[in-house]
């Protein structure tokens, strides 16, 4: 069922197997708290799924929902009957706001979504980069004087973690529309949680960063994870550059390192990213560096019904 949606839904990805699907259902994605499903069956076969994630901190107001039914018995009611069973388990768990990132603007989900009373908040441009098509000479940037880059896989060294921590807090001034979602606060300590998320889950997570040589400070980073089920892609975290050292090609310079550094890695096929449509320096800088947009998906929210 989850297979036959993506092909309909995301034909530009990977085809799903049920290895994949299984891992997945087994080791969540990390970082977005404990996960709950719901499933409408009929005749034994799963029709529908429905899945609510639950984060915390700053962010312990959502639930983050996710609806899919299987194309060929959309139009039934089936959709809406399984967002009505995750309603009140939400009430019940203090949330306040249903948010999802994971609807294909002008497909079925964003009909059904704005038909339920959800509102379109923001629009993410999905950009592929593939490995063997890709101009590698578009990656060779210099490194701009001032500065150096230095990168790592897993663990920040103890040396750095202080100000990439502080770094990591320059996405807050990223566009993200009218979604819900906060980002991270973060901290030593909360970079040393998420650390240890991916490591128990398996995650290669990598990073980069460029240090300012005058103060000894990060002031920009990448950051990508390849899941441990999903080997062919690395999945783009946060990139940021702090406010006062933008205007520099800082953000291209980080990316194409990336880049090089992921190349060499058996058996990746692509690198993907998700950057809001009204962020034109993000999509500027992944173009020049090869990405291609492969399609458009909508960030929808809305209060918590009483009544679903």
């Amino acid at each position: 069922m989850v297979a036959g949606s993506q092909s309909v839904e995301r034909p530009d990805e990977v085809p799903l197997t049920r290895d994949a699907v299984v891992a997945r259902l087994s080791t969540p994605f990390p970082g977005l708290g404990a996960t709950l499903y719901w499933v409408a069956r009929s005749g034994g076969t799963i029709e529908g799924v429905a899945q609510a994630r639950l984060p915390e901190d700053e962010n312990a107001h959502l639930g983050l929902v996710e609806v899919v039914v299987r194309p060929d018995v959309r139009g039934r009611g089936l959709g809406s009957a399984l967002y009505a069973a995750v309603v009140p388990e939400l009430r019940s768990r203090g949330r306040t706001v249903v948010e999802t990132s994971q609807v294909v603007a002008g497909g079925d989900g964003e009909r059904w979504a704005v038909g339920r009373g959800f509102g379109v908040v923001r629009s993410i441009a999905v950009q592929s980069l593939s490995i063997a098509d890709a101009d590698r000479s578009l990656w060779t940037v210099d490194v701009p004087d001032g500065y150096r880059v230095l990168r790592w896989r897993g663990t920040a060294p103890d040396e750095w973690v202080a100000s990439y921590a502080e770094a990591r807090g320059g996405i807050h001034d990223a566009p993200v529309g009218g979604q819900d979602r906060s980002e991270p606060d973060w901290t030593v300590e909360r970079v040393r949680r998420a650390e240890e998320e991916f490591h128990r889950q398996d995650v290669d997570q990598r990073v980069v960063v460029v240090v300012h040589e005058a103060t000894g400070r990060v002031v920009g980073l990448t950051e990508v994870i390849v899941l441990p089920y999903r080997q062919y892609e690395a999945l783009q975290g946060d990139t940021v550059v702090v406010a006062a050292h933008r205007g520099h090609g800082l953000g291209r310079c980080l990316k194409g390192t990336m880049s090089w550094w992921l190349a060499g890695r058996p058996g990746l096929q692509h690198i993907r990213t998700a950057t809001s449509t009204d962020n034109a320096h993000m999509l500027a800088v992944n173009h020049a560096l090869g990405y291609a947009t492969v399609r458009t998906m909508l960030t929808v929210n809305a209060e918590l019904p009483r009544r679903p």
